[in-house]
């Protein structure tokens, strides 16, 4: 028995069950969430692209990892919201098996307290449960940098390589991954400079002080060694753009790119060349950022400090540790504090809307030091009980217990009691529609199952599309050319997985002559719809929409879901609503 509880006084155990732990976290009630804008904006758009065999990168909806990879998980497993957030969930979950890479820079305490910063921290938890790319980017660059740490450690070639793959598949994901070496080499360089300085101070002064550092480095690498590295440079290379060829790269292009020289170097092109200038198009455009940088970085830091209190103050506590509490100080702690602050900045220049999941990016990187800080208080508290010191015990008990309890409430309360409140709840976007729609798009769902012809009208002109039934190019509605389409989002998820017929009209007189099944319409226009059906024969439910203030209201007829049908015949409905005079229902 002390064998087996002495095996888990060892980090690699314990962090095993923190990541069995952290993916139970993320799966349960996974598809509970009615879907965010942009959730349900992204996997229409994977419905479609599967169901005409085509992809082509819009960088709009960002990277093609999720298309490509959740397209698969449709296939396998079906499409609904609890798949939709599945890779994002297990990607987040694994999370915390991360720290263990940092094993050569960190106590064995640390690595644990690392671990269940990275599985508990609530913007990293809420947004593993959102079909969202940035937590895996933020996942795939703490697993990269911590491989090569190993590489640097260990000097094993193969830690390059394996960095390399999670550090290409965090620019399939997200634009934004380009800042994360920006924020590293801009880290590394303050680092650097504390080096020179220290150098400068010493009695040898900076030239000798970093002459001697500099043979010490060359003395302690093998020549064999040095080689192996320098070889492993384009090894990596060819990784990463094996990696941006296979995801960028168009459909169904990519099925004949071995045809002939001609056709693979097209293929190669259009994946690179002609994605970095679709890129630049999109992103450095000036309209991405016309905004308040300084009010930017206030509502980021006020969103982290809401719900990362913990991580920040034990990151500040690390630091300082680490800088003047100790022999000497740890490259790798300095390094990630420098990094997450300067996310706090540089996602507040960068960025067209300012969101929760930016926190992700800041979170990630301090959760490192703020590990160290945790250490340390830990260690506070084991010395005293020790040494029989009730005082430093009780009080290192306390703290640890207190953050614990702040960490794992606000968690709770973000991502399962409240996860739809943008009133209470920071890291909610205001796309995010709140309430409980789920009930009624489950009747929806009934009816669309037992009805032929059209099955839900929108009505107003903000839903209206005189060609509903004839769904164009994903091209054409990214572009804005299927209007309607983006200001009933995220409905069409739903309606297209349920196989929905989907109107929309502005003209009363359609409803009244057709009784819709369903009409949905906004709180403004009510009045206008309830005087066009019959309202003793339909139950209305109001839904908010966006958190600024879209209330939805859903009209269901009461005998809808027994397939009553006649009132909605497909095809004379079709041609007599989209006449243009009547500008009704459209098909």
């Amino acid at each position: 028995m002390d064998q087996r509880l002495r095996r888990f006084s060892r980090p690699l155990p314990v962090l095993l069950v923190v990541t069995a732990l952290a993916l139970l976290a993320r799966l349960v009630a996974l598809g509970a969430r009615v879907a965010h804008q942009d959730e349900g904006r992204v996997a229409d758009w994977i419905l479609h692209y599967m169901a005409i065999g085509q992809w082509q990168y819009r960088p709009i909806i960002h990277g093609p990892f999720l298309p490509h990879v959740n397209g698969v998980v449709f296939s396998w497993l079906g499409a609904t919201d609890a798949t939709m957030r599945l890779v994002v969930a297990v990607g987040g979950g694994l999370l915390p098996l991360c720290a263990y890479l940092y094993r050569d820079r960190l106590h064995d305490d640390e690595l644990i307290a690392f671990g269940l910063l990275l599985a508990a921290s609530p913007a990293l938890l809420y947004y593993s449960r959102f079909m969202r790319n940035d937590l895996l980017v933020a996942a795939c660059m703490m697993a990269a940098l911590g491989c090569w740490s190993r590489a640097a450690a260990t000097r094993r070639v193969r830690y390059v390589i394996a960095g390399t793959l999670p550090f290409a598949l965090a620019f399939t994901m997200k634009e934004n991954a380009l800042l994360y070496p920006v924020a590293w080499i801009g880290a590394g360089a303050l680092v650097l400079d504390r080096h020179l300085l220290a150098a400068a101070l010493s009695e040898h002064g900076l030239v000798t002080s970093v002459a001697d550092t500099a043979r010490e480095w060359v003395r302690a690498v093998e020549a064999r060694t040095a080689a192996a590295f320098l070889l492993s440079f384009p090894a990596a290379l060819l990784v990463f753009f094996a990696v941006i060829v296979a995801f960028y790269a168009p459909i169904p292009e990519v099925c004949g790119m071995f045809d002939g020289a001609g056709a693979f170097a097209h293929v190669v092109e259009t994946a690179t060349v002609d994605t970095w200038h679709a890129f630049v198009n999109t992103w450095a455009h000036e309209d991405m950022s016309s905004h308040s940088t300084v009010e930017f970085v206030g509502r980021l830091l006020k969103i982290v400090g809401l719900t990362a209190t913990v991580t920040c103050a034990f990151a500040l506590v690390g630091f300082v540790r680490e800088r003047y509490g100790r022999g000497g100080t740890r490259n790798l702690v300095e390094f990630c504090v420098y990094w997450g602050v300067a996310s706090v900045f540089g996602y507040a220049v960068v960025t067209d809307i300012l969101a929760g999941w930016l926190a992700t990016h800041v979170v990630a990187p301090l959760a490192l030091p703020a590990a160290v800080g945790l250490a340390w208080v830990y260690r506070v508290g084991k010395r005293g009980y020790v040494a029989g010191d009730p005082i430093a015990f009780r009080l290192g008990a306390a703290v640890l217990l207190v953050s614990a309890a702040v960490v794992g409430g606000t968690a709770a309360y973000t991502s399962y009691v409240a996860p739809q409140d943008g009133e209470t709840n920071p890291l909610v976007q205001y796309a995010q529609p709140a309430g409980h729609m789920k009930p009624t798009l489950a009747e929806i769902e009934s009816v669309v199952a037992t009805h032929d012809g059209i099955d839900v009208v929108f009505y107003g002109e903000e839903f209206y599309n005189p060609n509903d039934l004839d769904r164009p190019p994903s091209l054409e509605i990214e572009s804005g050319g299927y209007p309607g389409w983006f200001a009933r989002l995220p409905l069409p998820w739903y309606f297209d997985r349920y196989g929905a017929r989907v109107g929309s009209t502005t003209d009363r007189s359609v409803l009244a002559d057709r009784q819709p099944p369903v009409v949905i319409a906004l709180e403004s226009e009510t009045g206008a719809v309830r005087s066009a059906l019959d309202a003793d024969a339909y139950t209305e439910q109001t839904h908010q929409g966006y958190q600024s203030g879209r209330p939805l209201v859903f009209f269901i007829r009461d005998d809808a879901s027994g397939g009553t049908a006649s009132d909605t015949a497909t095809d004379g409905a079709t041609s007599a609503v989209s006449a243009p005079a009547e500008r009704g229902a459209a098909a």
